[in-house]
């Protein structure tokens, strides 16, 4: 008795392989084409037309510092410069803020261990939130309502090449508006980016 073997290989096939499906996406490529991000709307804070603070009265303004306020403000003047554009669902929105540091308050520059312990009882107890390097990121994301990424990177305001990479990367995964942030100084610029 003769065993037979079926093969699903064709004898002719490249490489001695089948392709299981047909490429069906425009131009033959093996990934989806993805649209050329364009800026949509820009801001700068402080403004150089003056105009009114986005941000005025806000209690949250209080933990951060000035270049913290800087980039909320010029975040928020950016997304209302949108007017009613369709902006995405809030899954579909991010924000990258580059250019943060962390910032120790004054009265902890040239104390002991031993001082800061001993004076850290006549903070208020939320006085750490201010020194967060992220904090400005996560409030401009609950200002526009965003639930997507956000990030906050240390490297330089200038650095196009890593916010190229957030948006192709962010794009991928479905975010159709992200907002970014720059900040250098006291001065905070703001671009709203479509995807």
């Amino acid at each position: 008795m003769g065993l037979k073997v079926h093969s699903r290989v064709p004898r002719k096939a490249p490489g001695g392989k089948t392709q299981e499906r047909k490429n069906i996406l425009p131009g033959g490529a093996g990934k989806p084409a993805m649209k050329r991000p364009r800026k949509t709307a820009e801001a700068c804070w402080p403004s150089p037309r003056g105009g009114e603070d986005p941000w005025a009265g806000a209690k949250a303004g209080r933990w951060l510092p000035p270049s913290g306020q800087a980039v909320v403000r010029a975040g928020l003047l950016a997304w209302q410069g949108l007017g009613a554009r369709e902006t995405g669902a809030p899954r579909e929105r991010a924000i990258l803020v580059a250019g943060v540091e962390g910032c120790w308050p004054d009265w902890l520059s040239g104390k002991s261990p031993g001082d800061v312990a001993a004076g850290w009882r006549g903070r208020p107890p939320l006085w750490l939130l201010g020194c967060l390097p992220n904090l400005p990121a996560a409030q401009l994301a609950i200002e526009i309502g965003a639930c997507g990424p956000v990030e906050s990177r240390r490297s330089r305001a200038d650095d196009g090449a890593m916010v190229k990479r957030a948006l192709r990367r962010w794009q991928r995964r479905g975010v159709r508006t992200v907002l970014v942030v720059r900040l250098a100084g006291e001065t905070a610029k703001a671009e709203v980016w479509s995807l």
